[in-house]
């Protein structure tokens, strides 16, 4: 997390927050704490009383791509890499509902060798889409080594786990693992309990940035040659090109919540 005097930034993986924790650095009164932390993790440094609770959001065809390409080099450091290529079967990891046998099964038979394969070529069309098939087919969500193999609800996509994980509290986050709600109330429930009030787009990041140190009161330095450590969201008709027409429409239906919320256009329609 980036907390100063009158604000924080949440940090979801691949939106743009490494540039973030590298401009914020050179401020001397702005600490910089664990990398994707939540609020949980700092409960010591008053987080709700501060003005502006920031979150970071990008659009999700966008986020698949990134950190898929990112996880192809970084390998064991990317929570997206570990999640699909380790086998997770200790009882601490696991979450006690209906679906342990199948989690447990799909678990100790898959194949991760083939798995990592999937991340061997940043440039492979076919590998990507076979990673999107896997994490937004509910057919293979037991082969996902986290939280995200325990909920419930098949309309839910791994962009949005994530997204509700560091933007309500885990209290509240905990709702994603029971079936007793529709995935229309727990959605709704969820929405109400957000707490971040202001949010970056990635795809605007330098200049919404600018917009906020200005409503923050914060002076604004210098940004050139920050590392973004980010894959580019430039040339976006090539970017397309990665993705399949089927998963495109997957990507549009499993993170709804967040094309609606934030208003991203869904181009699936206009793919031939």
């Amino acid at each position: 997390m980036i907390i100063g005097k009158n604000f924080f930034i949440i940090e979801v993986p691949k939106t743009g927050t490494s540039f973030l924790r590298n401009y914020f650095k050179r401020y001397k009164d702005i600490s910089i704490t664990t990398h994707h932390d939540t609020v949980e993790h700092n409960l010591k440094s008053n987080l709700f009383k501060k003005k502006f609770k920031v979150g970071v959001i990008r659009s999700p065809y966008f986020w698949y791509l990134s950190f898929w390409k990112w996880s192809c080099i970084k390998k064991n450091m990317s929570p997206l890499y570990k999640d699909l290529t380790s086998k997770r079967v200790k009882m601490k990891r696991l979450k006690f509902s209906s679906n342990i046998f199948k989690y447990l099964v799909s678990q100790i038979s898959k194949d991760t060798n083939e798995l990592k394969k999937l991340f061997s070529d940043a440039n492979s069309k076919k590998n990507f889409n076979k990673v999107l098939k896997i994490l937004l087919n509910a057919k293979y969500k037991n082969l996902i080594s986290s939280d995200y193999s325990f909920m419930p609800h098949k309309k839910l996509g791994y962009m949005s786990h994530y997204f509700f994980y560091q933007n309500v509290l885990r209290k509240d986050y905990n709702i994603l693992f029971k079936s007793n709600y529709s995935f229309d109330q727990m959605i709704k429930k969820l929405n109400s309990k957000i707490f971040t009030n202001y949010y970056f787009k990635t795809e605007n990041l330098n200049q919404d940035l600018k917009n906020f140190l200005k409503k923050a009161n914060i002076k604004e330095k210098k940004n050139d040659n920050l590392d973004k450590n980010s894959t580019s969201d430039k040339n976006n008709e090539n970017i397309f090109q990665f993705f399949n027409k089927k998963n495109l429409q997957l990507i549009e239906k499993k993170e709804k919540y967040i094309f609606d919320k934030f208003k991203y256009k869904k181009i699936s329609k206009s793919i031939k």
